[in-house]
């Protein structure tokens, strides 16, 4: 199915950078669970299988058929659309309800028996799948962002986060650690914003905490802005050149470039672009630091 999956997002000509759109993509793993539920005849066939597909994250793939029919073989049930079944048993307690589904992994899969013949299913099932991550996702991308209350956590952007495990095990700071996982929070619900500020404050802490290992943190001052931050780079034992500090600088003006009505796709480059930042600056500048 993930060969399925991963083909059909190549066929449609993603960018590789832009894959943690995707949540079976780069190195995620998805748990599916097939609940086969009752379904009358539809087919010319003595007997046509109905399931419930979801999918949750999880540490590997897996696949698993949980037998409801019995349950759910009722009058009620039977008045059910098919955008009504998940919600009908997570309400009867036949599924756990759990945040961690993936929305836009919820379908209803009619199956004719036996099923062993019928892996086509499966990877249309996967097909279908990417497809669907990639129109909703695409759509939230290329147009403006709507003014909504806070939070709104419905469309999600799944990113790796262990691009950051060992840059945060290393930092070991509580403060730090806890800020920047705000961030990836706003990132993967897509507030462009707030992820984008929350960036920038998270890059001068950074600068911060490597000035503290040289013991030249006093030369910030009282109420440090970023000017403040640069200049004290450009002083020994950092001593950053021109090159370096037009990057640094680059960073915080790209922070200070977002705002609430810049399309979609183009915010999220520029926190793409702050988030690669923060990692160029800790492996340059932090590391160096602690030797």
């Amino acid at each position: 199915m993930k060969k399925e999956y991963l083909a059909q997002i190549n066929y449609i000509g993603v960018d590789p950078n832009d894959e943690e759109r995707f949540s079976w993509a780069e190195k995620r793993h998805l748990s599916f669970t097939m609940y086969h539920v009752f379904s009358e005849k539809i087919f010319d066939s003595d007997e046509d299988l109905c399931y419930i597909v979801v999918a949750r994250p999880s540490k590997e793939d897996s696949l698993q058929i949980i037998d409801l029919e019995k349950e759910t073989h009722s009058f009620e049930f039977e008045q059910l659309t098919n955008n009504e079944y998940l919600p009908y048993l997570i309400s009867k307690q036949l599924v756990q309800k759990s945040e961690k589904i993936v929305p836009t992994s919820v379908t209803t899969l009619f199956i004719i028996p036996p099923i062993e013949k019928r892996l086509f299913r499966f990877k249309e099932l996967a097909k279908n799948f990417a497809a669907r991550e990639y129109k909703i996702t695409q759509k939230e991308l290329t147009t403006r962002n709507i003014l909504e209350p806070f939070p709104v956590t419905k469309n999600e952007i799944f990113i790796d986060t262990y691009h950051f495990d060992d840059m945060l095990k290393k930092l070991n700071n509580n403060q730090f650690s806890d800020e920047f996982n705000q961030c990836l929070f706003a990132y993967t619900h897509e507030k462009w914003f707030l992820c984008a500020a929350g960036i920038g404050s998270c890059l001068e802490h950074l600068m911060l905490l490597i000035l503290m290992n040289y013991n030249k943190a006093a030369q910030l001052g009282r109420n440090p802005t970023a000017k403040d931050y640069l200049k004290a780079f450009t002083r020994d034992p950092i001593c950053l050149d021109a090159r370096q500090q037009t990057y640094i600088d680059t960073l915080f003006r790209l922070r200070n470039s977002i705002d609430h009505h810049n399309a979609g796709i183009t915010s999220k480059r520029i926190c793409d672009m702050l988030l690669d930042g923060v990692t160029n600056v800790f492996n340059e500048y932090y590391v160096p630091s602690t030797n």
